[in-house]
């Protein structure tokens, strides 16, 4: 492209030097310099066809991916990881014995969770926040419990305080001291570990995830999910 473009400036030039010689009624390397300006015009008509035609235009080209597929681009934690060990880490967890314990002792209730941004113990940036989404998609729509909207309780509290003051209809406002306490947290971190040597590089990322009972403080459910990466590059290093 950008040969392209130098291309057409340089048959530029010499139009317009050539046209320049025309006017003056001189001679150039033996040719009459009428010739010459007549060449001048048909090299002009080339570039203006030529950039007509996009030569000099920067293009762009790109596609849309599967949104679910398995994509490594570089050696660093992806949407990829964020998403299957969500998936694979609440589907454990909701199998698991601490569920049916809590239904057979609360009339069949499910529990309601909470979920704590997971903590980044790596070296790199990760948007744990973009995990943290991800666990709480898969506890949802699972439907086997209850969800608290932690992070919007100012929001939640501020409505509640609005409706309450008298800007809105007593049979529709709604009434603060009514929220459902949660029974359970979910707390998790990521951690990592880095291996290099000629030319190999291996990262292990560790997810751990506990639930909490929030009345008793006990330990419900732990577990550990762990993703394995394997890269290897000739020339320059990682």
């Amino acid at each position: 492209m950008g040969d392209d473009c130098a291309t057409i400036a340089f048959m530029t030039r010499i139009a317009l030097t050539t046209r320049n010689l025309g006017n003056d009624g001189a001679m150039f390397m033996g040719t009459k310099i009428d010739g010459i300006a007549r060449i001048s015009l048909r090299l002009a008509g080339v570039a203006v066809l030529l950039a007509g035609t996009g030569a000099c235009t920067k293009s762009f080209e790109g596609e849309y991916s599967d949104p679910k597929a398995a994509e490594i681009v570089d050696d660093r934690w992806n949407e990829t990881d964020a998403r299957k060990t969500a998936e694979h880490m609440i589907q454990g967890m909701l199998e698991k014995p601490w569920l049916n314990a809590f239904k057979g002792s609360h009339n069949g209730q499910k529990p309601v969770v909470i979920v704590s941004d997971v903590a980044n113990r790596t070296d790199e940036h990760i948007d744990v926040k973009q995990l943290t989404d991800y666990i709480q998609d898969e506890l949802i729509n699972s439907g086997k419990v209850r969800f608290v909207n932690k992070e919007q309780r100012q929001k939640i509290l501020e409505e509640i305080g609005y409706q309450q003051s008298g800007a809105v209809n007593k049979s529709t406002a709604k009434k603060s001291g009514r929220a459902i306490g949660a029974d359970y947290i979910l707390t998790g971190s990521v951690s990592s570990s880095v291996h290099q040597m000629d030319g190999l590089k291996t990262v292990d990322y560790q997810t751990n995830l506990t639930l909490t009972n929030i009345e008793t403080q006990e330990f419900e459910w732990s577990t550990k999910y762990e993703i394995k990466k394997r890269f290897k590059r000739s020339g320059a290093g990682f």
